[in-house]
Parts: C-alpha cells; structure tokens; sequence
C-alpha cells in the first residue's frame, strides 16, 4: 500500500496536480492572491470609451497604485484553478508565520491571520517605494511524506512580490527579489534578475518573452528542484527542473481567448530534505499581462491610416477649391476692367 501511495504521488508530482498526496492524507497549496487587482492592471480596451471614461480609469488605476494594496491567503482548489479562490483553513492561518521585507532590506514579522482578520495591508509606509515581499511559512505537522515509515515536517511557504510607486516617495536602496532568511523563509521562488537595475519589476511577465526563474533553499540557490506552474485562464501546466544553478527558464504563453487582459501563473516548488527530515512547498504568484490581438492591431492601424488618408484628401479638395475660386475672382476682375474701360468715353 505503501508503494501504491509513493507511486501515486511521484506521478502527481510530476503532472503538475493542484494538492501534494502524502502517504496518510491530503494538504492544499497555500498562496498569496492580491485583493482587487483589476485596479492595478494596465488595460489596453479603452478605445471603447469615451475620453471622460477613460480620463476617469486611468487617474483610478494612478491612486489605486498609492494606497495600500490588500493581500489573502488561500489554497489551490481542487479543480487546479487558482481563480477559484478557496480560503484556507483557519487553523493554518493562526499558526502561519507572516513576513514583510520592505525595500530597505529590513525583514518584520505580522501577526498572524484568523478567519475574520485574513488579509495583510502593505505598504504600512505608503512613501517608501520599491518592491515589497510577502511571505507565509506554515507549519502542517509530521506527515509520511514518501511512504517511508518515517514522517516528515512538512512546511507550506508562500511569497509574493508587491510593487509601490508614488510621486515623491522615497526609493528603498535594498529592493530585493528573495529573503534570504533560511530560518525565516526556507523555500523560495523568484525571478533571477538584477535588482540593481530593477527596483520595481520581477512581479509581471510578458507572453512570449523568456524569463528565468530561481528556486533558493536556506538561502542558497537549489539545483535539482521540479517547479510546476499553473496558468488561471487556459489552465496549462507544465513542470521544470531546476540546473546546476538553480534556474530554469520559462516563455509564457498568451491566452487569446480570455476576456480579460491578464491571467496569473502560479509557481510551485517542492523539496525534501532528507537529512533534516523535513518538506517543504513553495509557491509564487506572477501576472501575465496579455499581447494585443492581432486583429485590433491592424484595425488600429487601419483606422488610424484611414483617419490620416480622409484628412489629406480633404486638405487637398479644400486648396483646390480654394484655387479655384481665387482664380474665379481674378477672372471676374479683369473681366469687370475691361468692361469699365470699354464703357468710358
């Protein structure tokens, strides 16, 4: 029976399923979901409003982007739909260890969540720009992880990435991307990028486009790591292995069928150590921001060439005619002078 249930998470694993099996029970993928986050997308549909309305969500998503940004923490439902928000459990919120790194490199720790109170506010200095980490790590008891006869503690850690603009704030000087607090966070995913350049990026992708990620573990970067990510909208999933440095690389795909001008990925990473007997899940929201479909392209282009075209011919018609009733004039005249002089004596 044993076999039976490592076989069946081994295969688990490695299709990218929404809950990680153990050998005597179940347990969700806790993750970060940002509250309201259609304020903080750019939207690329406004051509179909008026320029009141679109005045009005572009001064919307300018304020929504400096106030403070609501977070819940949740569990991967059962259907692997990580827009289907389901809460997690109440106990888990009470035992969850929160913490915040802000842009300055300083790491604080919240208190915890409850069922009523289940959502963390950040930034709590509203002129501190730069990029804010949330993490969540969870403890959930000894489990039979590989069907082994000897329990693991198994740890659930979530992070997410917050970005904070506002004119004239002040820019952290340490705006990381990673905790780098083995004892505080050991299991964390992110983008592999020079947060000396970046200060506010690692939080959005772009389809198409290839991004390297990271997987660290107690600070170090892990090789060897099997990284599952899970899209909201298509719901594609696919699973990667870490290299020698702890990196794999990811090209995002573009979902045109959706409504909507993003869709969220989520990360999740897993790692037993077998050393210290412990397990651990680790998970990283991103938003996916969508191309502009071809066709609304090319009718922008069309439109706006249209637009241009109408407006040359009518400058030319409106000069010809012009031309063309000077000319008259003129003829009218000499036709009036000759008249005159023929008339005089």
């Amino acid at each position: 029976m044993k076999t039976l249930n490592a076989i069946v998470l081994a295969v688990a694993v490695f299709m990218g399923a929404p809950v990680i099996s153990f050998a005597d029970s179940t347990v969700p993928v806790a993750y970060w979901k940002l509250m309201d986050e259609e304020r903080y997308i750019r939207r690329f549909d406004l051509e179909r409003f008026d320029w009141r309305t679109i005045r009005k969500i572009r001064r919307e998503n300018m304020n929504a982007g400096k106030e403070t940004k609501f977070l819940t923490l949740n569990a991967l439902s059962s259907s692997g739909n990580i827009g289907d928000i389901q809460k997690l459990d109440g106990q888990c919120l009470e035992q969850a260890s929160i913490l915040v790194r802000d842009p300055n490199g300083d790491i604080s720790q919240i208190p915890s969540l409850t069922a009523e109170e289940n959502s963390v506010g950040l930034p709590k200095d509203n002129m501190l720009m730069g990029r804010y980490l949330l993490g969540a790590r969870i403890p959930l008891g000894e489990r039979d992880v590989d069907a082994d006869g000897i329990s693991e503690s198994v740890f659930l850690c979530a992070k997410h990435l917050v970005v904070h603009r506002r004119h004239g704030g002040r820019m952290g000087h340490a705006s990381v991307v990673f905790f780098d607090d083995g004892g505080k966070m050991p299991l964390e995913i992110g983008p592999a990028i020079n947060t000396a350049k970046s200060k506010f990026g690692g939080g959005m992708q772009i389809p198409h486009g290839t991004y390297e990620m990271m997987v660290k573990y107690q600070g170090r970067p892990l090789p060897g790591s099997a990284v599952t990510v899970t899209t909201e909208g298509s719901q594609w999933k696919k699973t990667f292995i870490t290299d020698k440095a702890g990196k794999f690389e990811i090209m995002p795909t573009d979902d045109r069928f959706s409504q909507r001008e993003w869709q969220n990925y989520l990360y999740t990473a897993t790692h037993h150590d077998r050393q210290t007997h412990t397990y651990y899940v680790a998970t990283l929201p991103t938003v996916v921001y969508r191309n502009q479909p071809e066709w609304r392209s090319k009718a922008m282009g069309f439109a706006f060439w249209s637009i241009i075209g109408t407006g040359v011919t009518l400058l030319m018609v409106a000069g010809l005619t012009r031309r063309r009733q000077r000319r008259n004039r003129q003829a009218l005249i000499i036709f009036e002078n000759h008249k005159i002089q023929k008339d005089l004596p």
